[in-house]
């Protein structure tokens, strides 16, 4: 069972990494930072290659063990022998507590997120407003009107 245990901690670590990259990521949707939105989601994508390792050897261990692939830790704790009981339990609660504060700013940065899209969206509408004589640009959907000069007339 202490390969269990380590293969919890493990996950603690990697998600402990998510969780320092949901700070920065935040940091940089305030910013508008797009590079270090890219190199950020790069490196999420190499964590979740990771984490999917990690699953997958817990639960080949488990199986080895005789325990359902699926089984759930609570389930798990109590069959488990004395001497491993409290490892794997503090283990379980690190990765769970970890996890809690990732959904928290990843919740957070998707609601930043919706903002942004909601803010160019609003942007996208009042430029081909202000391009179509006042009246929402049609994209293809029928003829424009742009009223000539209407560009230069808004730069000065």
């Amino acid at each position: 069972m202490e390969y269990l245990a380590d293969i919890l901690e493990k996950e603690t670590g990697v998600y402990t990494h998510y969780l320092d990259l949901a700070i920065k990521k935040k940091q940089a949707l305030i910013e508008n930072n797009v590079d270090i939105l890219e190199a950020i989601t790069d490196e999420e994508k190499s964590l979740s290659t990771k984490v999917l390792a990690l699953e997958s050897a817990r639960v080949e261990y488990l199986r080895e063990q005789g325990y359902p692939s699926n089984i759930n830790l609570n389930d798990l704790l109590p069959k488990l022998p004395k001497e491993h009981r409290d490892d794997v339990r503090s283990k379980s609660e690190n990765l769970k507590e970890i996890l809690t504060k990732c959904k928290k700013f990843s919740d957070s940065n998707m609601t930043l997120l919706k903002q942004s899209s909601n803010y160019i969206n609003h942007m996208i509408k009042i430029f081909s407003s202000n391009l179509n004589g006042g009246q929402p640009a049609t994209y293809g959907k029928g003829t424009q009107k742009f009223k000539t000069g209407k560009i230069a007339d808004m730069q000065g």
